[in-house]
């Protein structure tokens, strides 16, 4: 079919399918009836307003009707962008817990190695280490990646690694790229406000694992859930990654865990046998790592530069990040498992105590609050609940949900004020314990209603210390 968009002069035009991205001058393109969400001050902003031939009763000067739209629309986009997939070297990763670490690791080590990359997940989008755009979505609409994928481009980046979330893969946020290597983190309860079931939440994760087009597929052999995941593989190479199983692809043990948060371990690979000490803080985050070696060696044909950068690596924002000189970490954890793994790690740490601050979003999975609870008790000596992203929920009815997977209610205080909890956390920590904050990561926001407000976590913690 004739690209109906040719001999338009359109190629440095931004087109955009997220009225929550429109800047003056782009082009919109409407896919199911997204122009009716559209207000007169967005469409004053645009050039162009692109809908399907079939949504016949819209009128303005400013809309163009093509035949076939939404069938047809990315492959001329690419087209004008003059984007070939095939040239694309994308590694893509999926898993309840660990996504944004894994690209940001994989980001370090391509960087460290002088080789041009670009992230696009939850911390937002970077080219070459560099913030680039702060998306609202995990895994973003398929313009918004053709976005990235013009501006990398121009910066000669070959190289897109991208997070991959279920509701991402549901809506087939990813269609049209190529999809050649992908690695899976984990599995454990999470958005069953969207899915409905864990079944289908898990459907929707391995969706990213039965593309016959993957040339490498690395994934965690310790997790349950990945069991059947060799047998039915139908790509090229799958590669396990195991701290349990000496069967694994790739198998490696830990040595030591040192009081600075460095880990050293060895590792068991199909190209030799590496050690490295990485300041990782968490065992879990040595599976985030080697989850992205079979891609790093597709590309390098060298393992070896890739431990010397993991030495050089730190965690990304919000990802069990210590605050300097003080025993506070703040990590995103906002799941029953997540919460379990990262109370896990700190307990191993030489202190007389773990004390935590948390809380739960609103307008989400309302089971796995109690469960967050149990969690909570089975680690902490003090739990501070607070809100978290209350949306339109009551804050106090999601503080009762998780406080009733609480019996020890010795441990408990409730604080609705988030700034008022993190700060009285802080005021009665002793010396030999620690303090751990989770929920929000690396948000620079807290969701009130339909506001966001401004709330970093760190930011309230360097108040608290000063």
């Amino acid at each position: 079919m004739i690209n109906p968009l040719d001999n338009m002069n359109l190629e440095k035009r931004n087109f955009v399918s997220h009225s929550k991205y429109i800047k003056d001058d782009d082009i919109f393109i409407s896919l199911n009836n997204g122009i009716k969400y559209l207000s007169q001050d967005d469409i004053n902003k645009l050039s162009l307003i692109l809908i399907d031939s079939k949504f016949a009763e819209y009128d303005n000067p400013k809309i163009l009707k093509i035949n076939n739209l939404e069938e047809n629309y990315l492959k001329w986009i690419d087209e004008i962008y003059d984007i070939q997939q095939a040239s694309f070297k994308n590694f893509f990763v999926t898993g309840t817990n660990g996504k944004s670490t894994t690209i940001d690791l994989l980001s370090q080590a391509f960087s460290f190695n002088s080789i041009s990359n670009s992230t696009i997940g939850t911390l937002g989008t970077y080219l070459n280490g560099n913030k680039y755009f702060s998306n609202s979505l995990t895994t973003e609409e398929p313009l918004f990646i053709r976005s990235v994928m013009r501006k990398c481009l121009e910066n000669n980046i070959k190289n897109i690694f991208i997070e991959a979330s279920s509701i991402g893969l549901h809506q087939n946020r990813l269609k049209g790229l190529t999809i050649e290597h992908a690695a899976l983190t984990n599995i454990s309860r999470d958005h069953l406000d969207y899915h409905k079931s864990f079944d289908e939440y898990l459907v929707s994760k391995l969706k990213l694992a039965e593309n016959s087009t993957l040339k490498t597929l690395s994934y965690n052999l310790d997790e349950e859930h990945f069991s059947n995941i060799k047998t039915t593989f139908v790509g090229e190479r799958i590669y396990s990654v195991s701290n349990k199983q000496k069967k694994a692809d790739i198998y490696f043990e830990i040595k030591e865990f040192k009081t600075n948060g460095r880990i050293n371990f060895s590792a068991k690979t199909p190209w030799g046998e590496f050690n490295s000490c990485p300041q990782l803080h968490a065992k879990y985050n040595i599976y985030n790592l080697l989850l992205s070696l079979p891609y790093y060696y597709s590309i390098t044909s060298n393992c070896t530069e890739f431990f010397s950068a993991a030495e050089e690596m730190t965690l990304p924002s919000g990802r069990l990040q210590k605050i300097p000189n003080e025993n506070i970490f703040i990590d995103f954890a906002h799941t029953p498992d997540a919460l379990d793994a990262v109370c896990s790690e700190l307990k191993k740490k030489n202190y007389k105590g773990l004390k935590l601050v948390f809380g739960a979003g609103g307008g989400r999975d309302q089971g796995k609050r109690e469960l967050m609870g149990n969690v909570a008790q089975k680690y902490a000596k003090k739990i501070y609940i607070t809100s978290d992203n209350p949306r339109f929920e009551k804050p106090e009815e999601i503080i009762n949900m998780i406080a009733g997977g609480i019996s020890d209610k010795e441990k408990v205080v409730i604080e609705q004020d988030r700034a008022e909890a993190i700060n009285m956390a802080i005021n009665e920590l002793k010396k030999d314990e620690i303090l751990l904050i989770t929920g929000k990561g690396h948000e620079e926001y807290q969701i009130i209603g339909d506001e966001k407000k401004a709330f970093s976590d760190y930011e309230e913690i360097l108040k608290c210390i000063k």
